[in-house]
């Protein structure tokens, strides 16, 4: 059950607004990082102590019997900003990257952060990455003739940014497996994660609440609404070979939002013109690559770095209240891309973000539950979510985080945390 309800995360917000350029750029571009590779380092330690388990058919969650793993702050190197936080085990190396106004970035993400991890000895590799949106015109005519045709990866005209036709989150796994796998060969899918009843349910939740949003800020009685929103989230497994000949194992796991916009107007002289987008975001994605004899293992290290690891709370806010803002100075600059706007957005967003402690309080209530997950505040403020499968949870003197199932094992001078 665990496994099976993992898959969720809180769902990034999708705001529509206008402006232009135009140029080509491939999934791979971003899927694989971005600039500003940075090496992070760890700041307070997290370790669980659990009961081991067994797979079945590369399906079934495993905890490890013990975990030390580190909270790690990733700070562009760009800006000096911290942009997110990842949870590896301790003796792994992690990287961050963060992309400002390239190709795939848009107004509503300007900015997207790739983080990396990797074991010792290089059996275990974990990646995530932050939202990231495009557009797909499904139709902009004038009384009947098409004036604007929709093309993969060109810049829209109407909207600042990549167009690219919708797929869902097992579309998107699959994409991801088949085309963005470096030196890999032979992927073949072996199993996908059921969505239990629970989280459909949820996911249509979503889905209906972003329809009542966006449509309470669109000008509806002028023909212009949303008509359809889908939220879906999966987690699929596969099977590939390295470029090495070993056998691995890759688990991706991501959600997509689909927004249906409709644009209904008639006027004097003009006639009819109609135009529908689709504007789809991809809220997060996690990769697992293991060898595979290692699958156990890198499964239990996955669960606490997917559960853990996202962009920071001022980050997101950031993005969010300086969308417009961005619009408009790009639209007032007359740029043909986000690009070169790059100097004012990192500026824009230094300034916003200059002097503020990256916090990780932000939690969706029904998500912990759905997910079998508490979430605890530490002294910092900041919070942890653990596993419901430990009954103990403990700060220690040096802010490092101790989970257990024994209520013996209680650590000399630690304060004992309570779920929120």
């Amino acid at each position: 059950m665990r496994r099976q309800v993992r898959m969720i995360a809180a769902f990034a917000a999708a705001s529509l607004f206008l402006a232009a350029p135009a140029q080509a750029a491939e999934i791979g571009d971003f899927l694989t990082g971005g600039a500003g590779t940075q090496a992070q380092t760890g700041d307070t330690a997290l370790t669980d102590t659990g009961s081991g388990g067994s797979t079945d058919n590369m399906t079934a969650s495993v905890p490890a019997a013990a975990q030390s793993l580190s909270m790690v702050t990733c700070t562009d190197n760009q800006t000096g900003i911290s942009v997110a936080r990842a949870v590896v085990p301790q003796d792994y190396s992690a990287t961050s990257q963060t992309s400002w106004c390239g190709p795939c970035q848009s107004p509503d993400y300007p900015a997207e952060v790739f983080i990396t991890a990797e074991a010792p000895d290089g059996s275990i590799q974990l990646t995530y990455e932050s939202p990231l949106e495009f557009v797909q015109c499904l139709n902009a005519s004038v009384n009947g003739m098409q004036f604007v045709v929709h093309q993969d990866w060109t810049i829209s005209t109407d909207y600042l940014m990549m167009m690219l036709t919708y797929m869902n989150a097992q579309q998107y796994c699959d994409y991801v497996a088949q085309q963005c796998m470096k030196g890999a060969s032979g992927v073949t899918l072996i199993s996908e994660t059921p969505v239990p009843q629970a989280v459909q349910t949820q996911l249509q939740q979503v889905s209906r609440q972003k329809l009542d949003e966006v449509n309470q800020i669109l000008d509806v009685s002028n023909g212009i609404y949303v008509d359809y929103v889908e939220t879906m989230s999966a987690e699929r497994t596969y099977r590939y070979t390295d470029n090495y000949g070993k056998s691995r194992i890759l688990v991706v796991s991501a959600a997509t939002q689909a927004v249906r916009l409709n644009e209904n107007v008639s006027a004097y002289g003009m006639g009819q013109t109609n135009i529908t987008n689709l504007i789809w975001s991809i809220p997060y994605r996690y990769c697992l690559m293991v060898d595979e004899d290692k699958y156990e293992e890198g499964l239990s290290v996955y669960e606490s770095f997917c559960t853990n690891t996202t962009i920071s709370d001022q980050f997101k806010k950031a993005m969010a209240e300086l969308s417009a803002q961005i619009t408009t100075a790009v639209t007032n600059a007359r740029a043909t891309a986000m690009s070169q706007q790059a100097g004012y957005v990192q500026d824009t967003f230094s300034s916003e973000l200059s002097g503020q402690e990256d916090t990780y309080t932000s939690t969706e209530a029904w998500d912990d539950a759905i997910l079998d997950r508490n979430d605890y505040t530490l002294s910092s403020g900041d919070s942890v979510k653990v596993d419901t499968s430990y009954d103990y949870v403990y700060e220690l003197s040096d802010g490092s985080v101790y989970a257990t199932s024994s209520a013996l094992d209680e650590p000399a001078g630690a304060t004992r945390l309570y779920a929120n």
